[in-house]
């Protein structure tokens, strides 16, 4: 029988361990780490949360480790935005981004998912208690509603009566923009009346106030639907008073500033949604991560208007239809 050295065998046993070791099939790679953020839209049929949502799916994108989800109800109702905040919670979001359409109504929901450790972001409109919120990310609508009222001070030639929507509440961004133009109004413009539509958003609340207020020259809106409706009963006005109202606007969905170019409404307040979608991801992110966020991250406007409203640095600025 042909015996091996002890040198050897401890060459070949170590020869053995070190094939055997290569021979092991190597681990599995762990998968990265996801993010799960969802945004809850204020309305999916909107232009302005369309720009929101396209948005927060870039800045998705671009970070790389974000698995965002959109949702949101097809109208502005409380009653609809419910459920849709209840289904997300229930659905694994560590995250939840929302625009909400009632700042009174959507707290216990909301607090229910905070209280389940799931972050929560305003975005756009805010909880009327914010106590348990991560962050509020939105324009600030007191400074743009005083622009306004500068803007349409000087369209009017600083006298006459200025129409303006009621402040409904629950609905906190209008009514900051509505009381930061009237705050301006009262401060500095003292030649300027101002009358009030009624609370209904048909046409027929406009035309009761133009029969209300014959000296109208002036009309503030506070968002797209509005403005739309509105243009439509000023057009139903005898010539030489039509001509003689001035209008501006919020929000610059591509409807609103087709009627900005054909001279329909004279001047818009653009706001940021995708900025405020971009935002709302990457803060919510920071969140998840433990670093610090700010409690209130306000975003800006842009005024457009005909003179401006072809360059391509303010033409940016219309809401998108999609996505593309």
């Amino acid at each position: 029988m042909r015996h091996f050295s002890t040198a050897a065998t401890r060459s070949i046993a170590l020869s053995t361990l070190v094939l055997l070791a290569g021979a092991q099939p190597a681990q599995a790679q762990t998968a990265p780490k996801k993010y799960k953020i969802a945004l809850i839209l204020g309305t999916t049929t909107d232009n302005f949360y369309t720009s929101m949502q396209c948005g927060a799916v870039e800045a998705a994108r671009r970070l790389g480790d974000v698995e965002l989800t959109v949702q949101g109800a097809p109208r502005w109702d409380a009653t609809l935005q419910t459920p849709v905040v209840n289904a997300v919670t229930a659905s694994g979001a560590q995250a939840i981004a929302i625009a909400v359409n009632d700042g009174r109504a959507l707290f216990a929901p909301l607090k229910a998912a905070s209280d389940k450790g799931i972050k929560i972001i305003g975005v756009d409109t805010r909880l009327a208690d914010s106590s348990f919120v991560v962050s509020n990310i939105s324009s600030d609508n007191r400074a743009l509603g005083a622009e306004a009222a500068r803007t349409l001070a000087k369209l009017m030639g600083e006298k006459g009566t200025a129409l303006i929507p009621p402040i409904t509440p629950g609905i906190t961004t209008v009514a900051d923009r509505i009381q930061g133009f009237i705050d301006e109004i009262k401060a500095n413009h003292k030649n300027i009346k101002i009358a009030y539509k009624g609370a209904s958003e048909d046409a027929s609340a406009f035309s009761a106030a133009f029969a209300a207020n014959p000296d109208i020259t002036g009309m503030f809106l506070i968002a797209n639907n509005e403005a739309l409706v509105a243009a439509g009963a000023i057009r139903q006005l005898p010539a030489d008073r039509r001509d003689k109202i001035s209008v501006v606007s919020f929000d610059a969905a591509p409807a609103l500033v087709a009627a900005l170019k054909s001279n329909q409404i004279q001047a818009i307040v653009a706001q940021k949604p995708a900025q405020m979608g971009a935002l709302a991801v990457e803060t919510a992110r920071k969140a998840l991560m433990g670093q610090a966020v700010a409690k209130s991250i306000p975003t800006g406007g842009v005024g457009l208007t005909r003179a401006n409203i072809n360059q391509p640095a303010f033409a940016q600025y219309v809401y998108k239809s999609s996505c593309k």
